[in-house]
């Protein structure tokens, strides 16, 4: 089984404050309602924080609505001022986790130009935003196996992730550092899926590791699986 929704990457040039743009194959904000006003937006964000909370606890199934709205002290009424139904407020929830991890995965401007340094700084700031939504990030996993709406979430988050690491590769290729006969698509899904898998394995599924193992390991499996080479002198 794989693992959900943020899915890490190989950085490219782009840096943090880029938004993450799903593709547009379905209207996610269907059923969600933008506030009106900055007391809006608070009581929508109590929702959510209930909301995440509630989905952790019960799983996506068994939530029920009324738990949602008791739990952020609200009745059932203000719920659907803000939201039409539960698969509305946990794309919501999710949608939010995976904006988290888009930017942790994202490097600061500013920072080292070196690729190797680059990927273990983005690293580092992904499992720890993984470590903290992992069980929502385990919740849309169950709920991609069962519901076409949330699998195809998935698939366009993870496509936002994978399109980014891409990118990386290609410029990695231009600069003479990566095997240019390697497909930038076909190694970036593969890259991609060894960090968010193992991501999955160890925190959701609880594996034991140490954090430093983890992002040593990563960074140098990245490294070794492109055949990353040295800069070339200038």
């Amino acid at each position: 089984m794989s693992s959900a929704a943020g899915d890490s990457s190989t950085e490219d040039p782009v840096e943090r404050g880029d938004a993450a743009q799903a593709p547009a194959e379905q209207d996610w904000d269907a059923g969600i309602l933008v506030p009106r006003s900055e007391r809006g937006f608070r009581t929508q964000e109590r929702l959510l924080e209930a909301a995440s909370e509630i989905f952790v606890r019960d799983g996506f199934l068994d939530a029920k609505i009324t738990d949602i709205t008791a739990l952020a002290k609200m009745s059932s009424g203000s719920f659907y001022t803000y939201f039409d139904s539960k698969e509305a407020i946990f794309t919501a929830v999710i949608r939010k986790v995976n904006e988290g991890l888009y930017v942790a995965a994202s490097v600061p401007t500013g920072s080292s130009r070196d690729p190797l340094e680059r990927f273990e700084l983005v690293t580092r700031a992904y499992v720890r935003a993984y470590q903290e939504n992992a069980g929502l990030l385990a919740i849309l996993e169950q709920v991609a196996t069962i519901s076409p709406r949330f699998r195809e979430m998935r698939r366009n988050i993870r496509q936002i992730f994978r399109n980014r690491s891409e990118k990386g590769i290609r410029r990695l290729q231009n600069e003479g550092r990566v095997d240019p006969t390697l497909s930038p698509r076909c190694v970036a899904e593969a890259i991609t899926s060894m960090v968010s898998n193992f991501c999955y394995v160890w925190l959701v599924l609880g594996e034991d590791y140490e954090e430093e193992e983890v992002i040593r390991t990563l960074t140098t499996l990245w490294a070794s699986g492109l055949g990353l080479k040295p800069a070339p002198e200038s």
